[in-house]
């Protein structure tokens, strides 16, 4: 076996592995972990049905029509499936409510979960052919671990390249789709070098707050359907696109470290997509340990709004910097984005209602006065100790300390190290059934409880199902 990995360049070794891949080989937790990546990105399509920028899209595409592939969720319509993905997965991302990589905050979930489930739409209208659930999860699979491993090539990512985690995305979603249509090596190698002719993804969007930021998900996910599509037509794509000179790395991360060996290490027996974090509230994944940690607080020692006097919450630099400053912003917030990347906003919030949801961050909660008196309870410091500790447990998004003062002056300590939903303290199928239920209200249609209930046994027995054409009915 060696003598033939030596002489197999990696991209080589890498399409063998998307091709080979099947159901059967996948460890359990790598089965449970898919299935809650599927409800995960359900329950936050869902919530971000109606979110600006998906309406538009979504019209835009109705009224472009097309052949009917692949169903656009709940909008009752049918459009060719590149154009039903493009919307689909800009929905899963667009409230930020879906899933990220804890090492490199790359979203997988919303570009091949709905790749996937238009694949399977797209099998059955155009051959015929029934795609099993079994199918469904090793795509799913496929697509998300090339997503991650592509990822943690390079050093440095989004804040120095310029590139977002959406340029990996039509490399995944062409390895899922290609993996529904059965492509042989040659197929799947044209659908990658096709892939790398459309990725795309920019971080200047999320500097100036534009939607395109959300509609990049969908864009990257669009162009790894249509990558696929074209090579299972015979087209050709670049053949050496990953290393090659102008391929993938040589060009995106000119001038910028990188190391091809992280693409194979451990392929096929430790999967990198499952380091993701599950968010179980809707906003940064900086805020979530301290979430927990003020409610965990005020839960045991049943402390009401005018109880709490003042909360110091002790952060590392990174934790700081991204949701603690500018100060003016992050006590009082200008729109919903900052009020979603605002740890003194969010936790001002827990204090009042003992809770975070959805409608936290609409422009009516976010000029609350009461809340914003509860907000200005919070008092962030920079911690040199939070921080060293922070860095050599790697665990700058979460770990954080907190001192609760009370109106009969008591303080009470807390500090938390995992986050609920962080690969080390998972959240369960259950739990992100939970979250699934909780998102439906916020559809854009009507997502009866019932619906909910059978999505969630469909999802939870999916290896067993023949077909899993069902699952995007249901969300149509």
């Amino acid at each position: 076996g060696n003598i033939v990995e030596v002489i197999m360049s990696v991209t080589e070794q890498l399409i063998r592995f998307l091709v080979l891949l099947r159901y059967e080989d996948l460890p359990s937790e790598v089965v449970e972990a898919t299935k809650r990546l599927i409800l995960n990105t359900i329950a936050a399509a869902l919530a971000g049905s109606g979110a600006p920028g998906v309406e538009e899209t979504a019209r835009l595409v109705k009224e472009c029509g097309g052949k009917p592939e692949a169903s656009v969720f709940l909008r009752d319509a049918k459009v060719p499936a590149q154009e039903a993905v493009m919307v689909n997965a800009t929905m899963g991302r667009a409230l930020d409510f879906d899933e990220f990589n804890i090492q490199t905050g790359v979203h997988a979930g919303a570009t091949v979960v709905t790749t996937a489930l238009a694949a399977s739409e797209l099998a059955l209208a155009e051959r015929g052919k029934n795609v099993s659930g079994r199918e469904l999860i090793a795509a799913i699979v496929a697509g998300a671990e090339l997503i991650s491993r592509m990822r943690m090539v390079p050093d440095r990512c989004i804040g120095v390249s310029g590139w977002t985690g959406e340029v990996f995305g039509a490399f995944g979603a062409a390895a899922t789709m290609g993996k529904l249509l059965g492509f042989t090596e040659e197929q799947m190698r044209n659908s990658l070098g096709l892939a790398l002719s459309q990725a795309a993804g920019i971080a200047q969007t999320i500097y100036d707050g534009a939607l395109a930021t959300r509609l990049q998900q969908g864009l990257s996910a669009r162009a790894g359907v249509l990558a696929a599509r074209l090579a299972s037509r015979g087209i050709t794509g670049a053949w050496d696109f990953l290393e090659g000179k102008a391929g993938f790395y040589p060009v995106y991360y000119r001038g910028l470290s990188y190391d091809m060996r992280r693409l194979l290490d451990g392929l096929g027996t430790d999967y990198r997509f499952l380091t993701m974090a599950i968010k179980p509230y809707p906003c940064c994944g900086f805020i979530m340990a301290p979430i927990e940690n003020l409610m965990g607080i005020m839960r045991k020692h049943d402390l009401r709004e005018d109880e709490v006097t003042e909360v110091i919450v002790y952060v590392n630099e990174e934790m700081y910097n991204t949701v603690c400053a500018p100060h003016d912003a992050k006590y009082r917030p200008r729109n919903e984005a900052d009020a979603m990347f605002s740890l003194p906003y969010v936790l001002g919030t827990v204090i009042m209602k003992g809770d975070v949801w959805l409608d936290d961050f609409t422009p009516e909660a976010i000029r609350d006065g009461r809340r914003l008196a509860a907000t200005k309870k919070i008092v962030v410091v920079q911690d040199r100790a939070i921080d060293e500790e922070s860095k050599k447990l790697n665990l700058t998004l979460s770990l954080h300390s907190m001192e609760v003062r009370t109106r009969d002056g008591r303080t009470i300590s807390g500090k938390v190290y995992h986050a609920k939903g962080f690969p080390q303290n998972p959240m369960t199928l259950e739990e992100c059934a939970v979250k699934l239920r909780r998102c439906a209200p916020y559809a854009v249609k009507n997502f009866p409880e019932g619906k909910v209930d059978s999505l969630e046994r469909m999802i939870g027995r999916l290896e067993d199902l023949p077909c899993s054409q069902a699952l995007p009915q249901m969300l149509a």
